[in-house]
């Protein structure tokens, strides 16, 4: 009896999440690099189109909550690579019925060699019906990842000296159907 209520509670948890399937309408890819005080930025736009798969459970009164997603990049080699995102979720109310407003915080991770994980936010508007368990969100999404240059001691020494960094950060509008239950 203990294994069946142990599993029937397990079971419950588990399936009362959300999950999310959607596309990226617009990827992004910004480098910065700075050098002796002096920065240069580039922009480029990704080619293609990436989509996105993810699980939410909301814990406290169904307004904060833990989730993950994935980032698949398609066919594009010049824009973002897949990445993984874990996060904090926030569900506001925003003064429409089906409406909630969405804050994530968390941390990304990269599968590009050089890529170190870092700071992830985003924001975004979810609207759903009360009953019906189909809803659609969109989402900005902004990956931080460090990018850790192969360098051998003596190169490393001189970068540090003239103050190198190269950042990479990602966004991502991402339109997506969610299925709650």
């Amino acid at each position: 009896m203990k294994k069946i209520t142990v599993f029937l509670v397990v079971l419950t948890t588990i399936a009362t999440a959300q999950l999310r399937f959607g596309i990226d309408a617009k990827r992004t890819l910004n480098t910065k690099m700075k050098m002796m005080g002096v920065s240069m930025s580039e922009s480029l736009n990704a080619e293609g189109m990436g989509f996105t798969i993810g699980y939410e459970k909301m814990l406290l009164l169904g307004m904060i909550g833990a989730g993950a997603e994935y980032n698949f990049s398609g066919d594009s080699e010049e824009g973002p690579s897949n990445m993984g995102f874990v996060y904090g979720v926030a569900k506001l109310p925003v003064g429409l019925p089906m409406a909630r407003g969405i804050v994530r915080v968390g941390t990304s991770f990269g599968h590009e060699e050089g890529l170190k994980g870092g700071l992830s936010y985003g924001i975004g508007l979810r609207i759903k019906p009360p009953v019906f368990p189909i809803g659609i969100e969109a989402l900005y999404t902004k990956h931080i990842l460090d990018m850790d240059m192969e360098m051998d001691d003596e190169d490393a020494d001189i970068a540090d000296a003239l103050g190198f960094d190269v950042e990479a950060s990602y966004t991502y509008l991402n339109i997506s159907a969610t299925y709650s239950f």
